[in-house]
């Protein structure tokens, strides 16, 4: 069983709460990895910036990933807080996935922060929200004044990011778009570091890790490749509990938008514009499309017994479609 598809079983999607959480459990040096996703995680926010400062202020600069997780461990140790709570000076607050402290072992003193904005869906998005985050921690009293602050945004491959990422960069310079899976440059993504992860562990390049959490790894990345992956078309491969779409169709009605779409299992199941699934009764909407764009779409079949949902769906995008 994928327990990460499990979870997504309620409403279709799996939460962005479910996924900070497990991101949370893969960052903090209490985990049984022994910060070797997190020296990982370092070497791709520095290689998104496209230098080595982050890896080389925490002594990630060593020639092998054993060597390097080993001195980072030796030396650091990463704090991983979610849903931290920011106060600002007027008592509004912002609360960030994930805060991020990198800790000298030596000095006990904070030597990096990284604030974390996770998102699974465009309906997420905030505007403003990520330079909000870092103007109010660099002014709150847990900053230590001097250290660098990275904001890091994780989001699927989709230009509708892109507006988030390019006014966050103009507050924080230090502000990193990271991707759950990246369409173009494959090996620059959070599924491509966990498949490395796995790799070495492989070919004994790290420590073991417990076949239990193996498992979980791998149902991470299943997931990942599942929810995020790109149809032939190009278009994202969007699945439902873990079933493919296979077929869409827009409609209006009452000044209602509704993305009409069928999975492999024959569901069909309504959307709003932003992809989010509606709580709502599907055949009388299908009803209603078919009557308000006269689609001549017989509601019955020849015996006389009413048409399932199923049907009704496919045949309602398939006239859409025609129309």
């Amino acid at each position: 069983m994928n327990i990460f598809k499990a979870l997504s079983e309620g409403n279709g999607r799996i939460s962005e709460t479910n996924v900070t959480s497990f991101m949370n459990y893969l960052l903090d040096s209490a985990n049984e990895l022994n910060n070797s996703f997190f020296v990982l995680f370092a070497k791709l926010i520095d290689q998104h910036q496209g230098n080595s400062i982050l890896c080389d202020s925490i002594g990630i600069t060593q020639k092998t990933i054993r060597e390097q997780i080993l001195s980072f461990s030796n030396n650091f140790s990463v704090s991983s807080e979610p849903e931290y709570s920011i106060k600002n000076l007027d008592e509004s607050k912002q609360i960030p996935d994930i805060l991020l402290r990198i800790n000298s072992k030596s000095t006990e003193e904070d030597v990096a922060y990284l604030i974390i904005e996770n998102k699974i869906n465009k309906s997420a998005i905030t505007k403003g929200q990520i330079e909000k985050q870092f103007d109010y921690f660099s002014k709150s009293e847990d900053y230590e004044e001097g250290r660098p602050i990275y904001s890091v945004l994780i989001t699927p491959d989709e230009k509708v990011f892109d507006k988030l990422y390019s006014q966050a960069v103009e507050k924080n310079e230090k502000t990193v778009w990271l991707k759950w899976i990246n369409h173009t440059e494959l090996n620059l993504s959070i599924e491509a570091i966990l498949r490395q992860l796995i790799k070495h562990e492989q070919n004994a390049e790290i420590e073991p890790i417990d076949p239990n959490t193996q498992f979980i790894l791998k149902s991470f990345i299943d997931y990942i490749a599942t929810e995020f992956s790109l149809k032939e078309n190009g278009k994202k491969n969007y699945s439902y509990k873990g079933f493919k779409e296979i077929g869409l169709a827009y409609a209006t009605i009452n000044n209602s938008d509704y993305c009409i779409k069928r999975f492999s299992n024959n569901m069909v199941r309504l959307f709003d514009k932003d992809d989010n699934l509606l709580e709502i009764e599907v055949k009388p909407i299908l009803r209603e499309i078919n009557n308000v764009y006269e689609l001549g779409i017989e509601l019955f079949h020849s015996t006389g017994k009413a048409k399932n949902t199923q049907i009704l769906g496919r045949e309602i995008i398939n006239g859409l479609k025609n129309n």
